[in-house]
């Protein structure tokens, strides 16, 4: 966030949180002209665990969040004494049970607040010392939209009597704050205000305060205006606001705070485990996962599991009939490389007699069988090549397209580029201008590997490390150039690092994205192929293995359009199965391809092959290019004639 920019403040829209937020713009306005740290504050309203994850993700500045999860994030500060706190009952969170607490086998959690959701099992297993089996009860269910032993309700919906024949199902009923301040003697904090540690607190402070100050002699206005649209009497309403609720953390707060510090030993993993299912709802509607969530999916998630949210996923993105191929050939223009990736069976060094280098001739006869097979792109990588300079690679650029102008050149990849910066003494600006200048119509994902440094110096040296590929990435984007992102797992990284890469480029298209620019058009992932390799002692990860993390990737990677199968390291069926577990795009045809098969993975399919297997998931094959549009139908009719016609070639090195 720049100094221009408007703080982003998040708060919940409930009835309890009003007085804090009251007259928000008059005190925003009026602080503004005073503070010279605030320029401007926009307020977001949201859930209580959402403004968390928002908080986290740093998607707003400050945020009135759960007690509890402010409590244990370790770089969020509490900036003033402004709270929703409760000295008893609280009338607005409570646990209905259908049986004695003690015979609770199931509960269902009000998914809007985790800080509830923790208090309610911590309760559970402190008094009666059950843990049940916990359900997710979404925003808008009511009491009776569950059948489990116990329900928590939150918020305003919790402020009403059930009616009298469901009331009838329930044998007790739990105020939670009530509760709490039976174990304890102490009163409940259920919000504060917390803020990411960039941030002016004391000018922050000076807003919350001078709100909630304002808000403690407007409970009647509150009141009238509120309750009513909420189907409570304004009595009702005033009453709540008034005896119910304190909105001061006051002199016990030390002690308070403390207090429930000591229980968040036990409940902050509580609201950590509030369940796979949960974070796997979330996703499927759209939420951003944390890392943590996408760790837990990938050490937890059941693969059934995770397959049927990210399918969920995909069909909300994608809710088209067809499902997409594309006819492509990579072009590896040299195998010659000064790097040493110990995970590559293609790359030779300088002085290797099996090095090579294409010739234009070669590289135009294979770009013309890309054509009349019906392609419409060539990938063009390569190694890094040490001796030539920046006017060989636009020389080849620009006779590829000066002969087939209609081609798009997806061409070269971060670490291709980074190099020729180094080689040629450039700026990275300078390299990508002149290279699009020359026919560069896109740059793949390659060489990402996995985007930590810990990782990338284990198992390559020479190579371009994870902010350098980023940055490469980033300048082509801010020039109005698409790219592809990948990923290549299942080697030395953990898991956790295996969700840092997605995070990273997940923040890339974030900053694209909201600049304005096209971004990344598609992930693609698979997992290491191990033969010929110097990493050929490590176990192979599997089909579960590729498929769990696809479908991971699918819920991570929120503001991604397309995934992409890899059937050329999978094979037909597990890359078909990848299109229920995530992808929407089957990959290329892909006439030929070297870098895996030289790693002892040769997979071939035909464009019938492609074509039936979509078909046989119940969607239309329908070709599009490297942008994700689809082709005209005509010329897709013809490509599927042309490659009756010609045997694709199997996957050699020239």
């Amino acid at each position: 966030m720049t100094p221009f920019e408007p703080l982003r403040v998040g708060a919940v829209n409930y009835l309890n949180s009003k007085p804090l937020i009251h007259r928000f713009e008059e005190h925003a306005r009026r602080l503004a002209e005073s503070e010279a740290a605030l320029r401007g504050v926009r307020l977001l309203k949201d859930l209580p665990s959402r403004l968390a994850d928002s908080l986290t993700a740093a998607r707003l500045d400050a945020a009135l969040v759960p007690a509890f999860e402010a409590l244990a994030a370790p770089d969020w500060r509490i900036v003033s004494d402004a709270c929703v706190a409760a000295d008893g009952p609280v009338s607005s969170v409570k646990v209905y049970f259908r049986r004695p607490p003690a015979e609770v086998r199931t509960l269902a959690l009000d998914e809007g607040s985790r800080t509830s959701a923790a208090l309610s099992r911590l309760l559970l297993l402190r008094r009666v010392g059950v843990e049940p089996q916990r359900s997710r009860l979404p925003i808008g269910a009511g009491l009776g939209d569950s059948d489990a032993d116990a329900v928590l309700l939150i918020g305003d919906r919790a402020m009403h009597t059930p009616a009298a024949e469901l009331r009838e199902q329930f044998v007790a009923e739990w105020d939670l704050a009530e509760e709490w301040r039976r174990d304890t003697g102490l009163p409940f904090v259920f919000a504060v205000w917390a803020a990411r540690p960039n941030v002016d607190g004391a000018a922050l402070a000076a807003l919350f305060e001078a709100m909630r100050d304002d808000g403690l002699v407007a409970f009647s206005a509150i009141a009238q205006q509120e309750g009513p649209p909420l189907g409570l009497t304004v009595e009702h309403a005033e009453r709540y606001l008034r005896q119910n609720l304190r909105f001061t953390l006051g002199r016990a707060a030390p002690r308070r705070v403390e207090l429930q510090h000591d229980c968040n030993t036990t409940a902050r993993p509580m609201i950590a485990a509030i369940s796979v299912q949960e974070i796997l709802a979330k996703a499927a509607e759209g939420q951003r996962l944390t890392r943590d969530e996408g760790v837990r999916l990938l050490k937890e998630g059941s693969l059934a599991s995770l397959g049927r949210a990210a399918d969920e996923v995909t069909r909300r993105l994608h809710p088209e009939p067809h499902r997409t191929y594309n006819i492509d050939r990579n072009i590896n223009y040299t195998n010659v490389c000064t790097a040493v990736c110990d995970f590559c069976a293609f790359y030779r060094g300088p002085k290797s007699d099996e090095g090579y280098v294409l010739s234009i001739d070669e590289i135009l006869k294979k770009v013309q069988e890309t054509v009349e097979l019906g392609g419409e792109q060539t990938l063009l990588q390569g190694g890094l090549h040490p001796e030539y300079k920046l006017e060989w690679y636009e020389s080849m650029l620009g006779e590829i397209k000066r002969a087939f102008p209609q081609v798009n050149l997806h061409a070269f990849s971060p670490p291709e580029i980074h190099h020729f910066t180094k080689i040629n003494k450039l700026p990275l600006r300078e390299v990508l201008e002149r290279l699009m200048a020359a026919g560069m119509g896109s740059l793949p994902g390659g060489g990402a590997e996995i985007l930590v440094d810990r990782v990338r110096k284990e198992i390559t040296r020479g190579k371009v490390l994870s902010d350098d590929w980023l940055n490469v990435m980033r300048e082509w984007h801010q020039l109005g150039g698409r790219s592809s992102a990948t990923m290549m797992f299942g080697h030395v990284e953990t898991l956790e690092e295996r969700i840092e890469h997605l995070d990273r480029l997940r923040d890339l298209q974030d900053e694209s994205l909201a600049a304005g620019h096209k971004g990344f058009t598609a992930f693609i992932c698979w997992t290491f192929q191990r033969d010929n390799t110097q990493l050929d002692h490590l176990p192979p990860a599997g089909a579960h293995e590729y498929l769990k993390t696809n479908a991971v990737a699918r819920l991570y990677l929120d503001n991604f359009a397309n995934l992409q199968s890899s059937w050329v390291t999978q094979g037909l069926k597990v890359g078909q199965m990848a299109m229920l577990y995530g992808a929407n795009d089957m990959g290329s045809l892909m006439i030929e391809e070297n870098v895996v098969a030289e790693a002892g993975t040769v997979h071939f399919l035909t464009l019938d092959d492609i074509r039936g297997a979509i078909e046989e998931l119940g969607f239309t094959p329908r070709q599009r290019n490297v942008h994700y549009e689809l082709v005209d139908p005509e010329h897709e009719m013809r490509a599927v004639k042309a490659a009756r016609k010609v045997l694709p070639k199997l996957p050699v090195v020239s």
